[in-house]
């Protein structure tokens, strides 16, 4: 599959849109590159087969024609790097997050459903359900000093983090399931919703729709 297609213009877009907010305000050029150099479609196929996931094809054509990370709705994505060998997404310098392909991403109203299957099939009977943690505390039972662990990351399966949008919030780009190739929100406190990202007609966002609806709204705010 061709992944060079579909984003003519955007990298130097939204380098301009950079460029004129740092003169808006009197600062210099930065020295550092605006974006992450770009993939090839070598290393894209590296990482769809370390993964063995095809990324949606939004963010495939934008790895291979806009860049791995850069600027981006709010502040800036997360950038995908191969690290000691293995790909990831690197987020202010940080250790590599990595992407559980192993189920579906499972929807916030559907996510008390997942636990109590999991509990089952690990032989534990659910007790209690609090509001905030859900299962949390039957998760310690069950698997004892892994339980949180499985917790928390059960409940990102199947999503990559994307970006850092500022005060604990960050957008997640859904890559198994149903929904894959939507975005949704999310802040950073114990076990909050995942909320789709919506555009003014109120349909869900894509990579693509997301990103873009970003460096209009970017551009008009230089102008």
């Amino acid at each position: 599959m061709d992944v060079r297609t579909g984003w003519s213009g955007v990298r130097e877009r939204v380098v301009a849109a950079v460029e004129a907010e740092r003169r808006a305000h009197g600062w210099r050029s930065s020295q550092r590159p605006i974006f992450e150099p770009v993939l090839t479609a070598a290393e894209i196929a590296e990482v769809e087969a370390q993964y063995g996931v095809e990324l949606p094809e939004d963010y495939r054509t934008f790895l291979a024609e806009v860049g791995a990370g850069g600027p981006g709705p709010a502040i800036e994505l997360t950038s995908l790097r191969r690290v000691n060998g293995i790909w990831g997404w690197v987020w202010a310098e940080g250790d590599p997050i990595l992407l559980d392909p192993s189920g579906p991403f499972v929807e916030t109203e559907e996510w008390a459903g997942r636990q109590i299957a999991t509990l089952r099939a690990a032989g534990h009977e659910p007790s209690t359900r609090d509001e905030d943690d859900d299962y949390l505390d039957d998760y310690r039972k069950a698997f004892g000093d892994a339980g949180e662990l499985l917790w928390r990351e059960e409940r990102v399966r199947g999503a990559i983090l994307i970006s850092d949008n500022g005060s604990g919030m960050t957008g997640w780009l859904i890559a198994v399931g149903p929904h894959r190739g939507e975005l949704r929100d999310r802040d950073c406190t114990t076990n909050p919703p995942f909320e789709p990202y919506i555009d003014e007609r109120g349909n869900r966002h894509t990579f693509r729709t997301w990103y873009l609806e970003w460096l209009e709204e970017r551009e008009r705010g230089t102008r």
